[in-house]
């Protein structure tokens, strides 16, 4: 279809272009074109321009062409190889007829709502620049941007710059009015080129944080373009083209400090520190650090741009402005191989809640700790010699979380810790206390699996971000697993248990073990039975397991076997007991069966058949109290 027929065809009311770069996508585009058909805005509302930047696999654009001659408002422009997605980016804003202009890489996709959310955010605050949720899949993605919505933000107001990829909405005439597009053949960097520019110039960017709007994809393959290795001498030409832009637009001052920080300590710094440093072969490291040194030297000259950056990085800035690449290669490698060490103090039942409380520290295999107090101060690497305590100082306020996964699925709850730093002399640690309520986590009670424990510590000043599996892999769980549990209105049922590899765990539903186990696991049981004047007998038992509050219809019952065939039962009731782990059960059986065999049992109402959770003794060989 031409471009003049899909003009005529598509109507004039076109709210937002969906342009697509392609590039030999093969299987990989079907999901994004399934995204993009699935949207919810009427298909006179928003066009897909997919433009197949020279694609030679067979597949890909036969595939664009297929879509394009089955739904009106798609269309398929061919054009010769350039080598990188800014000339087909360019080549789509010029054939767009939307308000706005939305990038969409071809291997990622967008959830249902995600154009009629953005362009309606975008449209009440007239936004130059809109911005949806992004969610990593094996993919970097911003975090701290997405905190909350923003309906008219501006780089001081908001952390724009921790987004500089192309993947947001842009209004179609702000772009020609002020010429902004993308450089053009095979480069790097084109996005920030082209991103940078238009947060300069935009007088409003709005945020859309309530809605996952973008699915951010790492494909099996490892094909997508962002994962491929950098040539320092070409990236870091490209990063001066971003550079003159940004002080082109701004005045020597704390905007321009804003977005050179930006650029200082995520494309430069963090390429000479931690794991991405420490991997590099040896004529890569020092070719890498030649271009960055150069270039801070030559561009990054205000310390204003480093000073509010946290410890890490101001230690490498040191280092890198002084020259002492030796220091920096062992810095990285100690950098690299610090880890979060867990070590579980409490972790018990509390009316329905579990109460967690651990000790954590980051440090090297070796024990040398990620922050060392000294003279009350926090001290990052204090084991480096000839490093100012002003580059070395902690002053960030770290956080953690504890962060519940449900094995064999996309889900998780972050839960808040609270977090308190030691202040002796010696290596920082950090006193982490907090809850997790099954019954109530979020909005609702946790999905019926098991949910991994992992934990998730925040801290600057000691590095990025780590998480890890709370149990033995990676510290010590000193107190013992809870018992199971019944918890909530709903009688949910929750197994607290270890794994064979030593980490934490939470069963809810009896996914994969069952409370019948998890009680007699437990260890034993103290029943007593005593007579009734009327004939009957009362039994108690005091079984390890822990109720949130009183169930008098709980699916518990007391049996007595008498003999083959015959059985006595009468329901029990539940309440909490002298301790967190222990729970009273209680009942009223007739004096007939006295003589025979006790047993609890669980009968919840998706089983047809009673589990025995206890045995005792016959009545008639305990005391009667």
């Amino acid at each position: 279809m031409g471009l003049g027929d899909r003009v005529l065809r598509r109507g004039r009311d076109v709210r937002i272009s969906v342009v697509v770069a392609v590039y030999n996508t093969g299987k990989y585009i079907e999901p994004c074109l399934d995204s993009l058909l699935a949207q919810s805005l009427s298909p006179s509302e928003f066009e897909v321009i997919l433009v197949d930047d020279g694609s030679d696999d067979g597949v890909t654009a036969l595939r664009i062409d297929e879509a394009a001659a089955h739904h009106d408002n798609v269309t398929a422009i061919h054009i010769p190889n350039s080598g990188w997605p800014g000339k087909p980016r360019n080549v789509g804003i010029e054939a767009s007829r939307g308000e706005y202009v939305y990038f969409l890489d071809h291997d990622d996709s967008l959830a249902p709502e995600a154009l009629e959310r953005m362009y309606d955010m975008a449209s009440r605050n007239k936004a130059d620049v809109v911005i949806g949720k992004i969610a990593g899949h094996g993919r970097r993605v911003p975090t701290t941007l997405f905190r909350r919505n923003y309906e008219s933000c501006t780089l001081e107001t908001a952390p724009l710059m921790e987004s500089m990829t192309p993947h947001k909405g842009f209004r179609r005439a702000f772009l020609d009015e002020h010429g902004i597009r993308f450089p053009e053949g095979r480069r790097r960097l084109e996005d920030h080129v082209f991103v940078i520019e238009a947060y300069l110039l935009a007088n409003t960017v709005s945020v859309l944080s309530d809605y996952t709007c973008y699915h951010h994809i790492a494909r099996d393959d490892a094909g997508n373009a962002g994962f491929q290795a950098i040539e320092p001498g070409g990236y870091y030409g490209n990063l001066r083209e971003a550079i003159d832009i940004a002080e082109r637009l701004t005045d020597p001052g704390p905007r321009r400090d804003l977005v050179l920080r930006r650029w200082y300590g995520v494309e430069m710094l963090r390429r000479v520190s931690g794991k991405v440093f420490a991997n590099l072969s040896p004529g890569q490291r020092k070719a890498m650090y030649r271009e960055i040194r150069t270039l801070a030297l030559e561009r990054f000259t205000r310390p204003s741009i480093w000073e509010p950056l946290p410890a890490p990085a101001r230690v490498v800035s040191e280092l890198l402005r002084a020259d002492r690449y030796d220091d920096l290669v062992a810095l990285a490698e100690f950098a690299s191989s610090l880890t979060l060490r867990v070590d579980v103090v409490r972790w018990e039942w509390h009316r329905g809640r579990l109460a967690f409380e651990a000790i954590v520290s980051s440090q090297a295999p070796d024990g040398r700790p990620a922050l060392t107090v000294r003279d009350g101060v926090a001290l990052y690497a204090a084991h480096l010699t000839g490093v100012s305590s002003g580059a070395s100082q902690g002053r960030q306020r770290a956080t953690a979380g504890l962060e519940l996964r449900l094995r064999g699925a996309d889900a998780r709850h972050v839960l808040p810790l609270e977090l308190a730093p030691s202040t002796a002399e010696g290596p920082l640690t950090y006193q982490l206390r907090g809850w997790v309520d099954p019954s109530s986590t979020g909005a609702s009670p946790l999905l019926t699996g098991v949910w991994d424990v992992f934990l998730r510590l925040r801290d600057a000043d000691a590095g990025p971000d780590q998480v890890r599996r709370v149990g033995s892999e990676h510290g010590v769980v000193s107190a013992p697993p809870p018992p199971a549990a019944l918890v909530g209105s709903t009688t949910l049922v929750v197994v607290p248990y270890v794994t064979e590899k030593g980490n934490l765990s939470l069963d809810i539903g009896e996914k994969t073990k069952d409370l019948v186990s998890a009680i007699a696991a437990g260890g034993p049981s103290v029943v007593a039975v005593a007579p009734v004047s009327d004939g009957s007998v009362e039994v108690r038992a005091e079984v390890p397991l822990h109720v949130s509050r009183r169930l008098d219809e709980s699916d518990l019952r007391l049996t007595s076997v008498l003999f083959d065939g015959v059985e006595i039962s009468a329901p029990l009731t539940a309440a909490p007991g002298p301790q967190a782990d222990v729970t009273v059960l209680e009942a009223s059986l007739p004096e007939l069966a006295a003589s025979g065999r006790l047993s609890v049992s669980w009968s919840p109402s998706d089983r047809k058949r009673l589990v025995p959770l206890l045995a005792a003794p016959p009545p008639a060989q305990l005391s009667a109290t």
